[in-house]
C-alpha cells in the first residue's frame, strides 16, 4: 500500500525543496484558527494557520500532531484531508507547505510561539496581515470547503 504522506515528502525531495512545512486548518463552523507571529520572528506580525517544519525522520502525521500541540495546546483527533499547499522562499531555503484540515477538540488555545490568536471567518481575513501565499491558500480553501 502506498503511503500518501511519504509520497508527498518524496516528491518534495525530487523537486529540490529544501524545507517541508505543514499547516493545520482547524475549523469551527465557518471560522478558522489563525495565529499572529511575533514581531521578532521570521515574517513578523503576520497571521497564519498553525504549523511548522517536518523534522528529519518525522512523518507528516507526526509533524501535524506535534505542531498543533506546540502552537495551540490542542490535541490532534484526526486528519480530515490535504487542503492544498504552495512553495515559497523561506528562512531555510525553498520551502513547500502542505495544508491539512484536522479535527482538534478543545476550546482553550495556548499560543506560546505567537502573540495572539483568533477564530476568523473569510470576511475577517481582509483586515489581517498575511503572506500572499497564505491568503491565497485560505481563499481557495474557503471557496471550496466553507458553505
Amino acid at each position: 500500500m502506498i503511503d500518501p504522506y511519504r509520497t508527498l515528502q518524496d516528491q518534495a525531495q525530487a523537486d529540490g525543496i529544501e524545507s517541508v512545512v505543514v499547516g493545520l486548518i482547524v475549523r469551527r463552523g465557518n471560522k478558522l484558527l489563525l495565529l499572529k507571529r511575533r514581531p521578532d520572528d521570521y515574517m513578523p506580525d503576520v497571521w497564519e494557520i498553525p504549523g511548522g517544519h517536518v523534522d528529519p525522520g518525522e512523518t507528516i502525521p507526526q509533524a501535524l500532531s506535534r505542531e498543533l500541540l506546540e502552537e495551540t495546546g490542542l490535541h490532534l483527533h484526526h486528519i480530515i484531508g490535504q487542503r492544498g499547499g504552495y512553495d515559497y522562499p523561506g528562512e531555510f531555503g525553498l520551502t513547500r507547505q502542505w495544508n491539512f484540515e484536522v479535527k482538534a477538540p478543545g476550546l482553550t488555545i495556548h499560543h506560546p510561539e505567537h502573540t495572539d490568536y483568533r477564530w476568523a471567518s473569510p470576511e475577517m481575513w481582509a483586515d489581517l496581515a498575511m503572506s500572499p501565499e497564505m491568503r491565497q491558500s485560505l481563499e481557495d480553501y474557503a471557496r471550496r470547503w466553507i458553505p
